[in-house]
């Protein structure tokens, strides 16, 4: 029933999150506001998923589903972490306040932005595969053959751009709160591209390594299961056996 809305609200987010990233090009106007919309969506996408919050109690906890629970919860802090510490540095939505915005605070807001940023590309791939789904299901169309190759070889390219972006962005600073400001860039195009693809970087690390989780997982299982049953046919036999 909200599968369209929770696969456009995800692609909102996505949006937001990559136009907020470029406050040096959108303006610090523009960027509250953004941000303003940043912080409704992302209520939004909480309560349409908030069915995760109600499982929280239920069911075993493995590797994965531990993985996945501290990963979103770095994310919750990071996010209310980036939208208070924008109110004292507000210089438009929140300047009735009258707060200074003293330097060490939007250090710590860059600081927790970029950190948001990057978790939500983690958040994203943890259920990329269930959003690929939906799409899929949403507008009613179907893999063709031979498109896992082309986007597996996609993915490694745009990947292996991702860290050539990260590394020419220079993304370590602000990562380890020791930036203030951001990497200047003439052309905004370059900048999204960038941005986009280092977002794709982490949410696509994600998805391949907790895939490849759960298959291993599976396997392990399977040959437990696989296991007890070759012991119990065995217990069964010699029991048979000795009653003869």
């Amino acid at each position: 029933m909200n599968m369209p809305a929770k696969v456009f609200t995800d692609i909102l987010l996505f949006l937001l999150f990559l136009l907020l990233m470029a406050a040096p090009h959108t303006g610090s106007v523009a960027h509250e506001w953004l941000g303003m919309a940043l912080c409704g969506v992302f209520l939004l996408h909480t309560w349409l998923n908030r069915m995760w919050y109600k499982s929280l109690s239920k069911g075993r906890y493995n590797f994965i589903r531990v993985v996945r629970l501290v990963l979103n919860v770095l994310l919750l802090l990071s996010m209310t972490g980036t939208l208070a510490s924008a109110v004292p540095i507000s210089r438009t939505i929140f300047a009735f306040a009258g707060f200074k915005g003293e330097l060490y605070i939007r250090t710590f807001h860059v600081f927790c932005a970029h950190w948001c940023f990057i978790l939500a590309a983690v958040h994203f791939g943890l259920y990329a595969k269930k959003f690929c789904t939906s799409l899929e299901r949403l507008f009613s169309c179907t893999r063709p053959r031979g498109s896992r190759l082309a986007f597996s070889c996609f993915g490694v390219i745009f990947a292996a751009y991702g860290i050539h972006a990260f590394m020419q962005r220079e993304l370590m600073y602000p990562l380890t709160m020791r930036s203030a400001f951001m990497l200047w860039s003439e052309n905004t195009a370059l900048f999204l591209l960038d941005y986009s693809a280092v977002f794709f970087l982490c949410a696509w690390t994600v998805s391949v390594f907790f895939s490849s989780a759960h298959r291993w997982n599976c396997l392990f299982s399977v040959s437990n299961i696989s296991t007890r049953n070759s012991c119990s046919f065995k217990h069964s036999v010699c029991k048979t056996r000795s009653n003869v």
